[in-house]
């Protein structure tokens, strides 16, 4: 299987759990847009729409560039410890600019690491 195969196959499991979140925590999410917005300017069900297409479809792009970074890299191990490091970072910079959220956007990044990490090598055959 070509690695980009592998990384859109890998992105399957991310869009059902980004789907199942907005089933979830969606309103959560939605209530802290709009308590940002100065002007409400969509409905409350046109964002959920948005985010639940959002997190259907955007784990897609990102199986499309792992697939591409992990045949850039072309090491397993190497490949996985930069998708780890960046989970790690992204998490810390989620705590250290005190994001609404954190721990869910903490959880989501360590997700998307750990789910490109292992599962685009190990389905690209290496």
């Amino acid at each position: 299987m070509s690695n980009i195969q592998a990384g859109l196959l890998a992105a399957v499991p991310l869009a059902a759990m980004g789907v199942a979140y907005m089933l979830v925590r969606g309103k959560a999410l939605i209530a802290l847009i709009n308590a940002d917005a100065t002007e409400a300017t969509m409905s409350e069900q046109a964002w959920f729409y948005l985010l639940l297409g959002t997190m259907a479809l955007a784990p897609f792009l990102l199986g499309l560039l792992a697939g591409l970074v992990y045949g850039w890299i072309g090491n397993p191990f190497v490949y996985r410890l930069v998708a780890l490091g960046f989970g790690v970072l992204f998490s810390i910079l989620a705590v250290v600019s005190r994001t609404p959220m954190a721990l869910d956007k903490i959880g989501m990044n360590l997700l998307v690491a750990l789910d490109f990490g292992f599962l685009v090598p190990l389905l690209s055959g290496e």
